[in-house]
């Protein structure tokens, strides 16, 4: 993507991103280490989005993938990963565990960047998804999309986007 190119040539002056996207900005600035630094989004928290790991009716080998799913999943396999590539762990049990709090890399500025992960987590209300939910997503990011190409004004967007979303049935 046209990010990659933005990273390496230090063209951010901020990014929004989730906890996992901090192994992504290590790879493509990795001359710019020191140079970024972590902080907490204002209001506190927020998400978007999410994953899940699940085995398939149709699995050959429900057994092993069972297994391979927990082993992904086990609170230290989680911690790891979370400190070698960014990937925040969803054990609500580690966020207090003193191995994510006291967290942190020379490449962010050793920001406090598990205190601050875990404290937002810690912090996030339920999001309540309604049917529609993907397809009023789609119309704002389009609408976002023409005000960056300049195609429109944030009120002309913001105008379209409520059209498009009264036509979603």
């Amino acid at each position: 993507p046209p990010w990659n190119t933005g990273f390496a040539k230090g063209s951010f002056a901020t990014i929004i991103c989730p906890a996992w996207m901090t192994g992504f900005i290590q790879e493509q600035a990795k001359d710019a280490s020191g140079k970024w630094d972590i902080a907490t989004v204002p209001g506190g928290s927020g998400n978007s989005g999410g994953s899940h790991l699940m085995v398939p009716k149709q699995s050959k080998h429900p057994k092993e993938a069972a297994e391979l799913i927990d082993f992904l999943t086990s609170k230290e396999n989680q911690a790891k990963v979370f400190k070698e590539e960014g990937t925040f762990p969803s054990i609500p049990a580690l966020y207090d565990d003193p191995s994510i709090q006291n967290f942190t890399k020379p490449f962010f500025g050793d920001a406090p960047i598990g205190k601050i992960y875990s404290e937002a987590a810690k912090a996030l209300k339920p999001q309540h998804l309604g049917p529609k939910e993907a397809d009023v997503r789609v119309a704002i990011g389009d609408g976002l999309g023409r005000v960056e190409q300049g195609k429109q004004t944030p009120d002309e967007a913001w105008a379209q986007v409520l059209q498009d979303v009264q036509k979603i049935k």
